[in-house]
């Protein structure tokens, strides 16, 4: 009997009673067998691979609509003024969209509101340290340095956040940011930083009569009063009708000392809007101050030695009435108290306020003048604030370079 024999090229047994190896006789028919075989197999993988992109897909969609749903529920809470509430709903949207940037900015936001400032710095250095030109990030991290005293930061962060990365802001949404920077400098009394960023807002604002008057204000409020003055005028230059400039310009005028020049700019401004009780009063006041001023250079010598005369006699009457409020002795002996030595320093100098004796020594009237101006600040600190007259001759001792 004849032995089964194995093929040489495939290594398959070779029945015995057959001469050809079965599978190398028919070798087309073994490579289509295996070529479909294998074309099935890479069909099935890329079914496969599609039904797992849809399940994947799913996944990935489901898990964003959640965030959007727990995100969602934490601006409601924040609209409610829950933002401790509002804290664990956006820790949910993160748990499904961790990678969401806006969701880790109201989670900062929500924390910020709760009192845990340190995790929202936390959360907002990571924001920053991906994202550095972050405007929204850079502005969080400023009302953080606000919170802490740190100035320094507050204008760095700031400065990030004007020339930051934002979503549809404009330009004046920029300038509205440099302006809370100025107005939180000029609070804290920083008013060389805050000069110096009125100056870069002057010159990014565009030529429009109210914005102009509102770089015009924020200089009033850092005492810049002839930067002020410009801004007003160039309001005015625009537009005449501008009755806050018109105002502007006369408290800016006031505030130099400039005091006929503001009596112009604040009629005019109540012309223009004569329930404007500011202007009505800063006006009375400049009013006051140009009736009584002997320094006031369009008065003749007469009405100059007149107007010594009642200051002395008004500071006079005003000691008087302190010293009795405060149950203090004028006539004490041996002076003792501020009050009491200029009474006694008076007492001396008012036999020489009349016009005959002024008229022969003019001297007398830069002498008194200052007495009085003495007495007015001393009688401010101890009877309290001055109104009225008392006001007006403060002023014109401020306009004279008399320091208190």
């Amino acid at each position: 009997m004849q032995e089964d024999k194995i093929c040489p090229k495939c290594g398959q047994m070779i029945p015995s009673d057959t001469s050809e190896c079965p599978i190398c006789a028919n070798w087309l028919g073994f490579n289509l067998r295996r070529e479909t075989l294998l074309l099935l197999c890479f069909i099935l993988l890329g079914v496969l691979f599609v039904i797992t992109g849809f399940v994947v897909k799913f996944y990935h969609a489901h898990e964003k609509a959640l965030a959007e749903e727990w995100y969602q529920r934490g601006e409601a809470r924040l609209a409610e003024n829950k933002p401790q509430d509002a804290i664990l709903d956006f820790r949910t949207a993160l748990f499904h969209e961790g990678g969401n940037a806006h969701y880790q900015l109201r989670l900062a936001q929500a924390l910020v509101a709760s009192g845990h400032l340190e995790e929202a710095r936390t959360y907002l250095m990571r924001l920053w340290q991906s994202d550095p030109a972050s405007g929204p990030v850079n502005l969080e991290l400023a009302r953080l340095a606000m919170r802490r005293g740190d100035i320094p930061q507050v204008i760095n962060y700031y400065h990030n956040a004007i020339d930051g990365v934002w979503q549809g802001v404009s330009e004046q949404q920029r300038r509205n940011l440099r302006e809370s920077l100025c107005e939180y400098l000029i609070e804290h009394g920083r008013r060389a930083e805050a000069v110096a960023e009125l100056m870069a807002l002057s010159a990014e604002t565009p030529d429009n009569p109210q914005l102009r008057t509102q770089v015009g204000d924020l200089y009033l409020k850092a005492q810049d009063y002839d930067s002020a003055l410009k801004e007003f005028r160039r309001s005015l230059r625009l537009d005449r009708k501008q009755g806050a400039a018109w105002a502007g310009a006369g408290r800016a005028e006031f505030g130099m000392g400039n005091y006929r020049a503001a009596r112009g700019y604040l009629t005019h401004a109540l012309e223009l809007d004569p329930k404007d009780a500011d202007s009505a009063r800063m006006l009375e006041m400049a009013n006051r101050v140009l009736a009584i001023d002997p320094f006031e250079r369009f008065v003749s010598t007469r009405v100059r030695r007149q107007r010594v005369i009642f200051a002395f006699q008004h500071a006079l009457a005003r000691m008087e009435s302190c010293a009795q409020s405060r149950g203090e002795n004028l006539n004490a002996s041996t002076p003792q108290t501020d009050l009491q030595k200029l009474y006694a320093s008076a007492l001396k100098v008012k036999p020489k306020m009349r016009e005959q004796i002024l008229r022969r020594n003019p001297d007398l009237i830069d002498s008194a003048m200052a007495l009085v101006f003495q007495t007015e600040q001393v009688i401010a600190r101890q009877c309290g604030p001055p109104h009225g007259i008392d006001r007006a001759l403060l002023l014109i001792a401020q306009k004279n370079g008399v320091a208190d």
